[in-house]
């Protein structure tokens, strides 16, 4: 009993350092939060010590329970945990062991689901309709990230760019359209978006607006603030914008993951695929 209590506290000490070195590494809290879940799992079921043999037997047994996507970040955690503890495997036989997973289908607005949301009336008072309207637009045309949008200050514009500080501290310019550049105060460093009391709006307000507005409209969609930024990407790029375009405004790191935010579009594709049926009956 008190070896088990002495190895329990062991791991949480271990897990604390593990933390402190994926914040020194600018991860996301939410990253950081389900890496050190993953580590927790695998030890709650082979103990404390990282080995390909029982990397091998956790993942043959875990691959018919749960869903393949969270296995993948199972292995993404205890692969970063290994990296931190300096542990070499040979990843590549673990990585055989689990299934491919086909990218999900996911919901995106187009210009008309849009003005459908800014019609919807869900606010009492009309400078708050216009506040969240413009908040809207500024998710969809921009594709900036929940947080980016909730710590944007008129004073980020800049040289007629928008000056956005992402996801690992990096810096990126991002455009405007000109009827969004018009609500820029210059020489101003509020928030752009606050509440009553002149403060930023809180990260859980933004996703409360998105979701009252979305049910109130009648769309039969799961809208998030991050389906805009999918739906900037698939809308820029069926109009003929360039990957590199869409990269770089909405701040990936790689073109494949630019890629996957286009191609896993369920209208497109689903429109692609209808053709089916559709040619057939017009024939």
């Amino acid at each position: 009993m008190k070896n088990n209590k002495k190895l329990a506290v062991n791991l949480t000490k271990t897990l604390t350092r593990y933390s402190n070195w994926l914040k020194r590494k600018d991860l996301a809290s939410k990253t950081i939060q389900s890496y050190t879940e993953g580590v927790k799992h695998f030890h709650k079921f082979y103990g404390y010590n990282l080995t390909l043999t029982k990397l091998s037997q956790y993942f043959q047994e875990k691959v018919n329970k749960l869903a393949v996507n969270t296995i993948i970040g199972y292995k993404t955690a205890l692969k970063s945990y290994a990296k931190w503890q300096k542990i070499k495997l040979n990843w590549e036989r673990i990585t055989k062991l689990i299934p491919k997973s086909q990218p999900k289908f996911f919901p995106t607005l187009d210009f008309n689901g849009l003005e459908q949301l800014k019609t919807t009336r869900t606010e009492v008072k009309n400078k708050t309709q216009q506040r969240n309207n413009l908040l809207l637009e500024f998710l969809f045309y921009t594709g900036l990230r929940l947080s980016e949008l909730a710590n944007l200050k008129h004073s980020d514009w800049q040289s007629n760019q928008l000056k956005i500080l992402g996801k690992g501290n990096k810096v990126r310019y991002v455009f405007l359209p000109p009827h969004l550049v018009a609500y820029i105060k210059s020489n101003c460093t509020d928030y752009f978006f606050t509440n009553n009391q002149g403060n930023k709006l809180s990260l859980r307000t933004i996703q409360q607006i998105i979701h009252d507005k979305v049910k109130q409209s009648g769309i039969n969609k799961t809208i998030s603030a991050h389906s805009f930024r999918r739906s900037f990407a698939t809308n820029l790029y069926n109009r003929g914008g360039k990957l590199e375009t869409i990269q770089k405004q909405l701040g990936h790191s790689s073109l494949d993951t630019t890629m996957a935010y286009i191609h896993n579009d369920y209208d497109t594709l689903y429109q692609d695929y209808s053709k089916l049926w559709s040619e057939v009956r017009n024939a």
